[in-house]
């Protein structure tokens, strides 16, 4: 049950990481294109075809020899920039030669939008990743129940047994030991017993079962 317990929380982790990887792959991606169009990149004029002056939003397209199916791109450029470029029909761009996708439109507006998210979002994953090293099982649903015998050992199950009315079998690992209670851990959840009187000769991480009546 205990391999069983750190599999899942192996699980969550790996589910966490690979969260992380997706929320921080497209701000990766745009600054290592960043980087190979700054180090790589050539010089050309492009032919604007659309322009929109609300947004401030120029549509171009490459020279034959950088692009030749002659596709549409675009950029938000800053107001300098587009009256020159709606004056002239054609703006500075920095690109890759193989890859006219890559490219640098001088006097961009750059959206700080995808920067926000993605610090948002590593921020939320970052306070999960810190409960879940902080509290770890104890994060899972517990339930409470009171015992109507003598605490057993018993071979390693988890098992939640209804026997009659809110009366059940529980079968766990013991997880926490107390006086007058023992918690059983029962995979997706606990169960906190108080004992009522009642013995528990079983001691923590070791195999346990009893009769107990669901209270909440």
């Amino acid at each position: 049950m205990a391999e069983a317990r750190r599999r899942g929380r192996g699980r969550t982790a790996f589910v966490l990481l690979l969260l992380a990887v997706v929320v921080n792959l497209p701000l990766v991606h745009s600054t290592w294109t960043d980087a190979r169009v700054e180090s790589a990149g050539v010089e050309v004029t492009a032919t604007v075809v659309e322009h929109d002056d609300g947004s401030r939003r120029l549509a171009f397209r490459f020279p034959t020899d950088i692009d030749a199916d002659q596709r549409t791109w675009s950029a938000e450029v800053d107001d300098t920039t587009y009256d020159d470029a709606v004056e002239s029909g054609a703006i500075e761009v920095r690109v890759l030669e193989d890859d006219p996708s890559a490219y640098r439109v001088s006097g961009a507006v750059e959206s700080r939008v995808p920067l926000v998210v993605t610090i948002v979002a590593d921020v939320v994953l970052l306070i999960l990743i810190m409960l879940m090293w902080r509290f770890g099982g104890r994060m899972r649903a517990r339930l409470r129940a009171v015992a109507l015998g003598d605490v057993e050992r018993c071979a390693p199950e988890i098992l939640l047994e209804r026997l009659h009315a809110e009366d059940y079998l529980v079968r766990g690992e013991v997880l926490e030991v107390g006086p007058d209670r023992v918690v059983l851990d029962l995979g997706n959840r606990t169960i906190e017993v108080l004992l009522d009187g009642h013995l528990n000769p079983v001691g923590h991480q070791q195999a346990a079962q009893v009769r107990a009546r669901m209270i909440g």
